[in-house]
């Protein structure tokens, strides 16, 4: 790591890069600046700025804002690196063990849900690298443990295939409601400016600044499930008749008994 820092620090011919740059202080720095105003707001000038140098200072290490972008992915997954609560090794079963894992993946989602698309649709090293579990390390990780819990190499991919698609519909949309709770500037033409118009490359939720303020005003379930008296109740009278809980938070405990409910299935395939 130490000899990969130092390459990082010096140009193709030799000199020495921007003031205290390396490519894993660039990607932290695109990273923050879409925690804090979404993904469409990373340009590489706002990510210079953050750092107190110019925006070319950055191509010197990052030769586009796609290769940028794919750093960031590789950032946040590799969170899992340093998550306690994952295990590398299945010392109290598999289940314990996927389900350590896939706790480990919702945790770096839901603090970056602004990046988490990022990590979602980046082009992987491979067609059969699946999102999110995307760290080639954590896939070796994945297969070497289930195979050393007696997985036979088709119960090693329905299992490797049914969990990433598990945690990325179920995370896309947590951290899809989580960014509509608290939009930001690069989100889109969802913004907490009020801007209307799409910020390139950033995510546009199709929600108008008008449906923002009365979601925010909504004082009672049923208001924040319809915030601008659109669904006719006359029409649509079991979902207004489900209002309260329609409109209630449980994507933990569903979360959790959807994994259950996979890892049943996993286990299903080793009868």
């Amino acid at each position: 790591m130490a000899q990969r820092d130092a390459e990082d620090s010096r140009s193709p011919r030799g000199g020495r890069r921007g003031p205290g740059l390396s490519r894993d202080r660039i990607a932290r720095a695109a990273l923050e600046v879409i925690d804090a105003r979404g993904l469409g707001a990373a340009s590489m000038r706002a990510v210079g700025n953050r750092l107190g140098v110019e925006a070319m200072s950055l191509y010197k290490h990052f030769s586009t804002r796609d290769e940028l972008l794919d750093a960031v992915v590789e950032l946040v997954v590799t969170e899992l690196d340093n998550d306690r609560l994952v295990r590398s090794g299945a010392d109290d079963g598999w289940r314990d063990y996927l389900s350590r894992l896939a706790h480990g993946v919702r945790r770096y989602a839901l603090a970056h849900p602004h990046a988490f698309p990022l990590v979602a649709t980046r082009p992987a090293e491979a067609p059969w690298v699946n999102p999110p579990l995307r760290s080639l390390s954590w896939i070796e990780n994945m297969l070497r443990t289930l195979a050393d819990e007696g997985f036979d190499p088709d119960q090693l991919l329905f299992a490797y295939r049914s969990f990433n698609s598990f945690l990325l519909g179920y995370l896309l949309m947590e951290t899809g409601a989580l960014t509509l709770r608290d939009p930001q500037s690069g989100d889109g033409s969802f913004s907490a400016q009020g801007t209307s118009d799409p910020v390139p490359g950033g995510l546009d939720p199709g929600r108008t600044d008008a449906e923002a303020e009365s979601t925010d005003a909504a004082a009672t379930p049923a208001e924040l499930l319809d915030p601008q008296d659109d669904i006719d109740e006359n029409r649509y009278p079991v979902i207004h008749s489900l209002a309260r809980e329609l409109a209630e938070d449980h994507y933990g405990d569903e979360f959790d008994s959807a994994l259950i409910d996979l890892l049943d299935r996993v286990a299903a395939q080793l009868d």
